[in-house]
């Protein structure tokens, strides 16, 4: 054995290798808050084995995105808990890193000679955001398709370059094919081969200079002393001989904490699987767009900059910061790295850490632009029927799935409850010549699924509808010249409001606008007639 090491040794320099990476001394006092490189550095090994793993099944196009992680989520064996996996290791991973970067800053271990390691953390940092950001997209669900809108938005402020600059992000004036193309292409491409790069840059210059030791305070004799670079290198290498070797002794303690992060993540990616919504609708006006945490206090903070105020929110703002941060090492030299000796510095931390954390619960109780409106249960139940028998394989609906059968689109105002329980319970007895099988569904499926085939399209009305209206809606609302102009005219409203919304506005409108000045009716209509009014409304409001 000894005869094979040595030939290894003599091509490889193992030996070598062995001595500067595992033998070296740690400073003493080295304690549990270094383990969070090591943590993060973890964390990113999950990412890359579950992104190659999520690759393996996703198809990066409109038309093939969201069914492709639906299908991992519901079909590949294991596929929902490495997507949750993959989803919560983001998480962790912003979180990991953020704290990394608080430990260095609080500690003062930004300074000589490891202001380049400090840089190139902070490279590291603005990329994991950037991974965050641009793996919004890729399930194209209603949350990836509009929280990325918003963003490019955002970028579209940036003053004389901004419409340049969204149009290259985006590929083209919308969000479509290229942009999601684009965004996966820098995704799994760009961003890997760029953080790779500074992650190895990054554990050299920790190797090269050593682990910082924990701050100690100087006083002010020491911390002017003119040769205090010579006399922080023999602190260093004093404290250096006292600590222990990398391993086994602080490798141990990295190895216990990435246990319990991955003990946590997994726990965590399993009772708490990643959601997906419904497919992007670009033209689903009502939905309420909400970012992730990370991103929740820049959401909060636009709202603090109206109109042409916002490009310094956007801009400027983020640029200070960063600058900032990128600047630390050249604004604060010296030798004195305790906190209670760098006040100024000390101070301004934790000011920025009490504004992120007061924006990011303000943002995650904003309330919402568009009010939420309960969903009829059995519709819900009726949605969930149509993915689980893969219904979209022959029916096309919003401009995604089969054209076998016909467009569902609008089902809803072309078949009555009747005709569609009766399709359901036997197709070809209804339709002669229908492709569709007999999939011998149960009373309560067939309830469930002509409820969601009414609701589409903003479900039918009946001739009693217009009645309805000019009864209890006319002497305060226009709509298509009946009525007065007391109210709002309704004439448009189909374009931006629901039937949903609209049924539960005539129900009660208090939870929906708190100064609204009409009353409910639902004491005065029945469930029925407020649904039959509503889907009137609705489409002839379009």
């Amino acid at each position: 054995m000894k005869k094979i090491l040595d030939w290894l040794d003599e091509r490889t320099g193992w030996r070598k290798v062995k001595e500067v990476l595992l033998d070296r001394h740690i400073p003493r006092g080295v304690n549990g808050w270094y383990t969070l490189g090591s943590v993060t550095l973890f964390l990113f090994s999950i990412q890359v084995v579950t992104g190659i793993l999520l690759a393996m099944h996703y198809s990066p196009s409109p038309d093939h995105a969201y069914d492709s992680v639906r299908y991992l989520s519901g079909e590949v064996p294991m596929g929902r808990w490495i997507r949750a996996l993959h989803k919560w290791g983001a998480t962790g991973m912003v979180v990991a890193v953020t704290l990394h970067l608080l430990r260095v800053f609080f500690m003062g271990a930004y300074k000589y000679p490891r202001e380049v390691t400090w840089l190139t953390g902070v490279g590291l940092f603005c990329l994991v955001i950037g991974f965050g950001f641009t793996g919004y997209l890729l399930p194209w669900d209603q949350k990836a398709y509009w929280a990325t809108t918003v963003g490019a938005h955002m970028v579209d402020q940036v003053p004389f370059l901004g419409s340049s600059l969204a149009k290259i992000m985006k590929g083209s004036q919308e969000l479509g094919a290229v942009t999601l193309a684009r965004f996966y292409a820098i995704h799994v491409l760009v961003f890997p081969a760029l953080i790779l790069f500074l992650i190895g840059l990054h554990l050299f210059l920790v190797v090269w200079h050593g682990i910082s030791a924990p701050p100690e305070k100087l006083g002010e004799e020491e911390g002017r002393a003119p040769d205090w670079k010579s006399r922080l290198q023999q602190r260093y290498r004093d404290l250096k001989a006292q600590g222990l070797s990398f391993f086994p002794y602080i490798i141990f303690k990295d190895i216990v904490a990435v246990t319990l992060v991955f003990l946590a993540l997994s726990l965590v990616a399993y009772f708490r699987p990643a959601e997906l919504e419904d497919l992007a609708n670009p033209t689903d006006t009502t939905y309420n767009p909400r970012p992730e945490w990370y991103f929740l206090s820049v959401f909060q903070l636009l709202k603090y900059f109206p109109g042409s105020l916002e490009s310094f929110a956007i801009v400027l703002l983020p640029l200070i910061a960063f600058g900032l941060l990128f600047g630390l090492p050249f604004l604060d030299r010296g030798p004195k790295r305790h906190p209670l000796e760098r006040p100024f510095w000390t101070l301004a931390g934790v000011a920025a850490i009490v504004g992120l954390i007061v924006l990011t619960v303000l943002g995650a109780r904003a309330p919402l632009t568009n009010p939420e409106v309960k969903t009829d249960p059995l519709i819900g139940e009726g949605k969930r029927l149509f993915q689980e028998f893969h219904c979209e394989y022959c029916h096309r609906l919003e401009g995604h799935g089969g054209t076998v059968g016909p467009a569902l689109d609008n089902v809803g105002m072309r078949r009555n409850r009747e005709w569609l329980a009766d399709h359901f319970r036997d197709p070809k007895k209804v339709t002669a010549g229908s492709k569709m099988p007999n999939f011998r569904l149960l009373d309560g499926e067939v309830e469930a699924l002509v409820a969601y085939m009414s609701s589409l399209g903003g479900g039918t009305f009946t001739a009693q509808a217009p009645r309805l209206y000019e009864d209890n809606c006319a002497t305060c609302h226009k709509f298509h010249g009946v009525g007065e102009e007391v109210g709002p005219d309704l004439s448009h409203i189909g374009q931006y409001r629901d039937a949903a919304y609209i049924a539960s506005y005539i129900k009660d409108p208090g939870p929906l606008n708190k100064d609204a000045a009409m009353q409910g009716f639902a004491d005065q209509l029945t469930p029925q007639q407020i649904q039959d009014l509503a889907n009137y409304l609705y489409q002839q409001g379009k």
